[in-house]
């Protein structure tokens, strides 16, 4: 691949970089600092590190795992630049935009998996109650009735809500739900908490989450050990 270095008067109009901030990973057929020039005439805002406001990765061969790990860190998290490849840059360079166009203004975008609920997953010791003065979203299709969960909840002095806002520490997810997420689906209830994460001005996905038939198992046994 040849990469031309053309006049700002050839790229007056805006391109898919016009405006925008690339991160360059891994080694290309070019000189960095060759391809970095080119991207500038672009309109491209190139930067030597990621970040949760880039909108392009340009990926080449070898990328460092370490780079790798941090684009799955901000995936987790929901920012998610366009992944680009040497030969989707040179797409561009020819001329072809539409495919590539990404907003402007960079976004939270996340998109709950397994990953999600195996990493953030509430463990339950033999003594304690990790559930002390933290506020619970119960999601609304536990198989349990929900007034049912709420009064139990209370029996324990466990605060619960129907909802998530800025107080939320802990989601209760239904099984049904945590099926959907090893399965690689979701539903109403995933679709809400990525809805209310992604609206919020948190940069990290902070909540731990559980099940419901985890929680009814510790709340059984925390209720014969007071026996």
């Amino acid at each position: 691949m040849q990469y031309e270095l053309f006049s700002d008067a050839d790229f007056q109009q805006e391109t898919p970089f016009t405006g925008r901030s690339v991160c360059l990973l891994g080694s290309f057929h070019v000189a960095s600092k060759t391809l970095q020039k080119k991207l500038q005439t672009l309109g491209a805002d190139v930067k030597s590190g990621l970040s949760r406001n880039l909108h392009y990765v340009v990926l080449g061969k070898d990328v460092p795992a370490d780079a790798l790990e941090r684009l799955q860190q901000l995936a987790y998290h929901g920012y998610q630049p366009k992944s680009l490849s040497e030969s989707d840059l040179d797409d561009i360079l020819q001329g072809h935009y539409s495919p590539y166009i990404v907003p402007e203004q960079t976004s939270k975008d996340l998109h709950l998996t397994l990953r999600h609920y195996l990493s953030s997953q509430l463990h339950y010791e033999d003594s304690g109650n990790p559930l002390y003065m933290e506020e619970l979203y119960l999601a609304p299709d536990t198989q349990t009735p929900q007034q049912d969960l709420y009064q139990m909840l209370g029996n324990f002095g466990i605060y619960a809500n129907a909802y998530i806002d800025d107080t939320t520490d802990i989601l209760v997810l239904s099984d049904k739900s945590v099926q959907h997420l090893r399965e690689g689906q979701s539903d109403d209830t995933l679709h809400y908490i990525e809805q209310q994460y992604n609206q919020s001005r948190a940069q990290t996905f902070r909540f731990r989450m559980t099940s419901e038939s985890e929680l009814l198992a510790w709340m059984r046994k925390r209720l014969q050990n007071r026996r």
